[in-house]
């Protein structure tokens, strides 16, 4: 059974289409920076867009590997700096402020082995783990922007106001009690117990002090 409208509808085979491709199309909107807003391009993926901006889509890394649009000319490229780098020199060579920062680049566990012509061990260097507060002191060398859309978004994010929290009374008189009774000896305050009550590491205590020294130098 059916209405007149219904059996009409199932008789006619031109049947009206409609384009929903794009309805399902997930689209993107900017909320945050103006300036990636300005350079967003809504034809490209959110992926091709970062890629394009100079951005990473992930600080994780990417899984299931990258189709290499030039693989040719990048393995050319790379045949060629082999080519003009300078061979590495052997550990009997390297002086010792060379170990030194040779050490501080193997990670704990890695080491190499130097090995004289009859293949006798010579000498091991082993990589030295680093405590916690060698981690937080670490620098980094800066990474030169390669986009201009980069480069405005440091500009912008260097402008950005900072503003710099003071100690409070009881922190300052908990502080100064640690000077009083450590001096500059900060994992004997890491270790003290009872006033080191909330157990900040040395190198934040460390911080603690240099603040203090700062704000209450000329009391």
């Amino acid at each position: 059974m059916g209405t007149v409208l219904q059996k009409r509808a199932a008789r006619n085979t031109n049947k009206n289409t409609r384009r929903v491709a794009d309805r399902h199309r997930k689209r993107c909107t900017i909320y945050g920076s103006s300036i990636i807003k300005a350079n967003w391009n809504k034809k490209l993926t959110v992926k091709q867009n970062y890629e394009k901006l100079g951005l990473a889509t992930s600080i994780n890394g990417e899984s299931g590997g990258r189709e290499k649009k030039y693989p040719v000319a990048q393995q050319q490229q790379q045949t060629s700096e082999t080519e003009n780098s300078e061979p590495p020199k052997d550990l009997s060579e390297l002086t010792e402020e060379e170990i030194t920062e040779l050490k501080k680049s193997l990670g704990p566990g890695e080491g190499l082995i130097q090995r004289d012509d009859e293949g006798n061990v010579v000498r091991i260097i082993v990589g030295e783990a680093k405590s916690h507060d060698e981690i937080l002191d670490q620098e980094f060398p800066p990474v030169e922007a390669k986009t201009e859309v980069v480069r405005q978004l440091e500009a912008q994010a260097s402008k950005v106001y900072q503003r710099e929290r003071n100690l409070s009374e009881f922190e300052a008189e908990r502080i100064k009690k640690l000077i009083d009774k450590h001096g500059d000896d900060y994992k004997a305050m890491f270790w003290d117990k009872e006033l080191n009550e909330y157990q900040q590491t040395a190198n934040q205590l460390k911080k603690k002090c240099q603040q203090y020294f700062k704000e209450y130098q000329n009391e």
